[in-house]
């Protein structure tokens, strides 16, 4: 072969190569997970090297796992982690969140330790392993479904119905430190004796260090016949969690009401913006509508963003620039109002940009990137199985173009990241105001528990019998001991009846002449 015909050849593959870069540069993406595992997709955010976090839960109702993936900036798949054991009900809310130093926290509810829900929040290092986690045990169905980082590594999170009493505390938050060390707890019951039914949408935090709560309740009427009605609401609080003040929007107003879904702080931190669905009374109809307030929760006023009519909606406020906002909103009439979409507006609720991206049900959630463009996350419902997609739009809401340059990603692990399962038997479990067990022994063989979780009756094994005289005592989450056995000499192995129990979590400890020398855990069916 001449060298004129070895560089003819050459020339050719580098056109070829700059042509299909070329198309890839040009190409539009839309991403879809974990197909055919039926997910459903509840959170979306933003990672410190530029790609992105993306969680959600495996079939919408009664999920047994949770999963949690990481992509690159084009939204191809990273690394995945699944959470959960398979039988016991674990559910992550709408919300993740990652702090400066790449850790990432994630809130939501399990049954692992309780025959009903109990608030769960995880704490991951930059390698997807999970540092921490705890339960929040308080009987009763109780959630969390808010979390925020704070800038000494630790968060808080919001808890709902903490109390068995559904009137009382329906609104808490927690801070955990770095280390999941429990340093308050505050629930926050209105003197507003015409306040009912308060819920929380929304956790932020302020310029000052304090946290805006974002929500609805129902609010009574002034005038007969008296009726309770949806009202926005919010409470904020200092950096300790000590209630300053709250407000309700249209307090004074018959005819209007709704619920806030999230709000944001414009870049001089004068004013919040909430996105709501805005109810109005006489006509039975709701609008997308933008809430405008200031740092001392009085609203200035609410936007429509689209005439009222008989449905409308906006979720996943977020600003793009000073004076342009994203979010997904649905409106118009019940049979025409869907899909729901992602729109761009300015701060006086002016639709400047809409795209409805797919024909579906479920409204999205938005993330705007380093360099705003607009990520949407949603999911359609094919059948009796799901599907989560991804979308990337710049600020005409037009598809966006794919990346070429390279991006190095997961630079503050120092190893390679596996895609595995988190287990979720370990977490730490609080009651009250106090952590109600001993840490955990490094060596796990120390007291072994099985089966568990247990039914009837369960076994504890540990070498330690052998040691000298031993008893093994059981208590619930109440501290309440429920039963005592005395280990009889060079016995390795006891059993335990459970018959007439109730449901839950119990800790055993093992008792020696010098002490408590270990602990664990079991879970009664």
């Amino acid at each position: 072969m001449s060298g004129k015909e070895i560089v003819k050849r050459i020339s050719i593959v580098i056109i070829c190569l700059l042509a299909i870069n070329g198309l890839r540069g040009q190409a539009r993406w839309t991403q879809i997970y974990l197909e055919g595992e039926n997910p459903f997709g509840e959170s979306l955010v933003e990672y410190y090297d530029k790609g992105y976090l993306l969680a959600g839960r495996v079939g919408p109702n009664y999920p047994t796992y949770c999963w949690l993936i990481k992509t690159d900036i084009n939204g191809d798949e990273l690394w995945k982690k699944i959470m959960g054991n398979g039988f016991d009900y674990t559910l992550f809310s709408s919300d993740i969140a990652v702090n400066e130093m790449g850790s990432v926290y994630i809130v939501g509810s399990t049954y692992s330790y309780n025959s009903d829900s109990d608030p769960l929040i995880m704490k991951l290092n930059t390698c997807g392993e999970k540092m921490w986690c705890k339960v929040f045990y308080e009987g009763g169905n109780n959630y969390s479904n808010e979390v925020t980082p704070t800038k000494d590594g630790g968060c808080v999170a919001v808890l709902r119905y903490m109390n068995t009493d559904l009137k009382k505390d329906r609104i808490c938050l927690t801070k955990l430190d770095k280390d999941g060390i429990l340093k308050w707890k505050q629930c926050y019951n209105s003197s507003d004796t015409n306040l009912y039914n308060e819920d929380a949408k929304d956790l932020i935090i302020c310029p000052d260090g304090g946290f805006l709560i974002s929500g609805s309740c129902d609010y009574q009427d002034i005038v007969p016949p008296n009726l309770f009605w949806p009202k926005p609401y919010f409470i904020k609080t200092d950096s300790m969690g000590n209630f300053e003040w709250e407000t309700v929007a249209h307090i004074d107003n018959t005819d209007a009401g709704g619920r806030a879904w999230n709000t944001v702080i414009n870049s001089d931190s004068n004013f919040y913006y909430s996105s709501l669905s805005h109810y109005y009374f006489d006509s039975g109809n709701d609008a997308a509508s933008l809430l405008k307030m200031d740092m001392n929760g009085n609203v200035i006023d609410i936007y429509d963003i689209a005439p009222p009519d008989d449905y409308g909606k906006m979720v996943s406020l977020k600003f793009i620039t000073d004076t342009t906002l994203a979010a997904s909103a649905v409106w118009g009439s019940e049979l025409n109002a869907l899909p729901p979409r992602p729109v761009i507006l300015d701060t006086l609720g002016n639709i400047l940009f809409e795209n409805p991206v797919l024909d579906n049900e479920w409204m999205g959630h938005v993330e705007i990137t380093y360099d705003k463009k607009i990520l949407y996350q949603t999911n359609l419902n094919e059948g009796d199985d799901f599907s989560t997609y991804l979308f990337k739009l710049n600020q005409n809401l037009e598809s966006d173009t794919v990346y070429t340059q390279p991006f190095t990603y997961d630079s503050l692990c120092d190893g390679e990241i596996v895609s595995d399962t988190i287990t979720l038997d370990d977490c730490g479990i609080i009651v009250g105001d106090r952590e109600i067990y001993m840490p955990k022994v490094e060596n796990k063989n120390e007291v072994v528990i099985y089966p568990n979780p247990a039914k009837g009756q369960f076994k504890v094994s540990s070498l330690m019998f052998k040691v000298g005289v031993c008893v093994v005592e059981v208590f619930d989450l109440f501290g309440r001991k429920v039963d005592e056995i005395q280990v009889p000499k060079a016995q390795t192995e006891i059993e335990i009846n459970t018959i007439g129990w109730v449901k839950g979590l119990y800790v055993v400890r093992v008792i020696g002449q010098d002490g408590m020398m270990g602990s664990g855990k079991v879970v009664i069916k």
